[in-house]
């Protein structure tokens, strides 16, 4: 059975009523949607590309979780034990630890379902790249993450296609926690599908881009009700017309990240919560390119507020939009509280602070600096992004004191944290790259 959205992503804010589907309860409305099962409205979408990413990997770092984890250990790759995942996922029993020889494993060695617990799998040498060429695990996807406490670290998913139109790199049907690290997902109808549970994921260095079919289903990643998701330090870019981040969890934090179009992207919201619920952007940096499908850069809400904490916080975030009009956030009357602080927001100039709703007088908001994005134009640049302003806009977004203790690193390019010293100014980066 599918992960299913039923309906698509639009060039203007628009709600509709609250659909309820069976198996994950995953919701949907215009702006986006999610799993799949459906064609759009102009007929079959394109197939989804599997060519390698032309961007690098991010920054190798020093060892994986593999090297510290305790367990059984399964050699996986040429000459191995085990010559694929595919065959490692079979013999796998709770609390080994799967160790993939970097290279490429395609189609059917690449698939595989992980139902025992506590496993940590990781890309040893290099990364381990897993593309589906054509085939797909359970009509699900590459891999199904079905165990209890599962960890990933430096591997690749690529391709995934099926004919629910709703194929995962990874489909995570776990228990307790999921942990990515250091991992890309490229190509794919989804980047991550998550089904609806009391589980929770945490993804770290991990690239997201161009995943979806382009039919405002699917996603770069997905994420449906689930206790908690965490993101940090990762880069979401290029959705095919569905959105960069769509999270239906009871608590979403997402802290150093990147979320950009550049200048061709087509993604419908950079960020999507569409039942509320207690959402925290730290320290991120958002950029809406022209082509993108819906005007409004950060949707919450918009599909009934059926999460029971309604909170949208915003700490020194970077908000670039090269796209004409909109808002910078889209979100009804119902909401509980939004607090914007230290923000800086550079657009075209003709950008509402709300819309949909929510009254732009009732946000919180504190030390936050406006400016236009052509005071930051290296925010649209996929390959290289650099969101520090100008000279113009520096004389601007001074700070008197430190407004978010919680706020002592910042993230000068993708995957790199840099620890603060004293003094702040608005915004996610705190000075030249």
């Amino acid at each position: 059975m599918s992960i299913a959205d039923s309906s698509a992503s639009c060039a203007f804010t628009v709600t509709r009523p609250t659909l309820a589907l069976l198996f994950t309860a995953t919701l949907a409305a215009c702006g986006g949607g999610g799993g799949g099962g459906g064609t759009s409205p102009g007929g079959s979408p394109a197939p989804v590309a599997s060519t390698p990413s032309p961007t690098p990997p991010p920054a190798p770092v020093s060892g994986t979780l593999c090297d510290s984890a305790s367990g059984r250990v399964l050699e996986v790759g040429p000459g191995k034990p085990y010559a694929s995942p595919n065959a490692a996922s079979r013999a796998a029993v709770s609390g080994d630890v799967i160790r993939i020889s970097a290279g490429d494993y395609r189609g059917a060695a690449a698939l595989a379902t992980w139902s025992a617990s506590n496993l940590t799998i990781c890309g040893t040498g290099g990364r381990a790249r897993l593309f589906a060429d054509g085939l797909n695990q359970s009509g699900k996807g590459i891999w199904v993450v079905a165990g209890t406490n599962i960890a990933i670290d430096n591997l690749e998913f690529r391709g995934a296609t099926v004919p629910d139109q709703n194929g995962a790199g990874i489909r995570a049907e776990h228990g307790g926690e999921l942990r990515i690290a250091n991992s890309g997902f490229y190509d794919n109808e989804n980047g991550l599908l998550a089904a609806a549970g009391a589980s929770t994921i945490t993804i770290d260095r991990s690239e997201f881009a161009r995943n979806g079919r382009g039919d405002g289903y699917t996603h770069n990643l997905y994420v449906n009700a689930i206790d908690r998701l965490t993101v940090r330090s990762s880069f979401f870019r290029e959705a095919r017309v569905g959105h960069n981040l769509k999270s239906r969890a009871r608590e979403t934090v997402i802290e150093h990240s990147y979320f950009m179009d550049g200048t061709a992207g087509t993604a419908s919201y950079q960020a999507d919560f569409p039942n509320g619920g207690r959402v925290v952007l730290r320290g991120n940096l958002l950029q809406k390119g022209p082509s993108a499908q819906n005007a409004n850069l950060i949707s919450y809400g918009n599909e009934g507020l059926s999460n029971s904490v309604r909170t949208l916080e915003l700490y020194h975030n970077t908000l670039v939009n090269t796209r004409s009009g909109g808002a910078w956030l889209s979100l009804p009357s119902g909401v509980s509280t939004v607090r914007l602080t230290a923000n800086l927001l550079a657009g075209t100039g003709n950008q509402a602070l709300t819309t949909n709703g929510f009254p732009s007088g009732s946000v919180l908001q504190t030390a936050n600096v406006t400016g236009l994005a052509s005071n930051i134009p290296g925010a649209t640049n996929l390959d290289a992004p650099n969101f520090w302003p100008d000279a113009a806009l520096q004389a601007q977004i001074g700070l008197a004191g430190v407004p978010d203790a919680a706020y002592t690193q910042d993230a000068p390019q993708p995957y790199t944290l840099r620890n603060l010293g004293a003094g702040r100014v608005a915004g996610a980066v705190q000075s030249a790259p």
